[in-house]
């Protein structure tokens, strides 16, 4: 089966960057730096957390949903439509490797559009000032304690001053990799999102991928409510406001939305990826039980 999806995957991938989608890809790529570029010209004074927010819809929430949305959503009814449903059903796992092959495509096609769209952003538009340095993964600060304790033993055995030795791992990273990070875990967790819509909404993929989207990752993620919980939007919010390092009680008045506690995960960043994995597992899961134990016919779709 491995074989046999990565076959549909280097096809597909092949055939999705034919002219016409090609066009409008780049079109969508470059919409973040044009947006920005118009935000420059209207004047300095906008807080770096809102020109951050705005990448986050940008990019993460604009260029790779929209990627996964014209690749992934219609992957079966493309299949229906073709007339090459009935080859692929007959095939021994032939509609599981048919469903990761063009998953695998979605996946690649939205990192690979998040990208281009961070590192033409980033050199052409003033956001480049409030990018910071990488952190590194242990920083040393001073410390009293430990000059409290044996200082001259540990000058006179390690040649270096204890008042030196305490660890932080909280430092912020920089919006760039914060928003590459974004893109990562969008790409991999609304490929499986669109992927179960695509499966039960098979005659009108996009229209109901799209009022989906809108109504539940849209308006449900950002209600200061338990259900918001269940959306992948509310997990990656949490992520980003962390590798930030933004407190909400510092945040504009733009933003002033999400000072309700209940508008950010509670849990820390490994129980939110392990949400998120946890849901995107569910989805890709009753997918493919839909896709395998369903009769679907050439004809519906038309």
């Amino acid at each position: 089966m491995l074989s046999s999806s990565l076959a549909i995957f280097r096809y597909e991938f092949k055939k999705s960057f034919s002219l016409g989608p090609t066009f409008l890809w780049l079109c969508v790529i470059a919409f973040p730096t044009l947006l920005q570029l118009l935000i420059d010209q209207v004047g300095s004074g906008i807080p770096a957390e809102f020109s951050g927010a705005l990448l986050v819809g940008t990019i993460p929430g604009a260029v790779c949903l929209l990627t996964i949305l014209s690749t992934m959503s219609p992957y079966l009814n493309a299949e229906l439509e073709g007339n090459t449903w009935p080859y692929i059903a007959v095939r021994p796992f032939g509609r599981t490797a048919m469903m990761l092959g063009k998953y695998l495509v979605s996946v690649t096609r939205s990192i690979m559009a998040g990208f281009l769209a961070i590192a033409l952003v980033f050199p052409s538009t003033s956001l480049n000032e409030i990018n910071r340095d990488v952190p590194l993964p242990i920083t040393m600060v001073a410390s009293q304690s430990a000059a409290e304790t044996n200082q001259a033993e540990w000058t006179e055995e390690n040649g270096t001053d204890a008042a030196t030795i305490e660890i932080e791992h909280d430092d912020p990273y920089p919006l760039w990799l914060a928003l590459a990070i974004l893109v990562v875990l969008s790409s991999l967790c609304y490929s499986t999102l669109f992927c179960l819509l695509g499966t039960i909404m098979y005659k009108k993929p996009m229209i109901l991928s799209i009022i989906y989207t809108l109504v539940v990752e849209g308006v449900i993620s950002m209600l200061p409510a338990v259900v918001n919980a269940f959306t992948i939007n509310f997990y990656l919010r949490s992520i980003f406001l962390r590798l930030m390092g933004w407190e909400l009680s510092e945040l504009p008045s733009t933003l002033s939305f999400l000072n309700d506690p209940n508008m950010i995960s509670q849990m820390s960043t490994f129980w939110d990826l392990i949400s998120l994995t946890i849901l995107s597992v569910i989805f890709i899961v009753i997918a493919n039980a839909l896709l395998r134990n369903r009769e679907y016919h050439v004809g519906e779709t038309l």
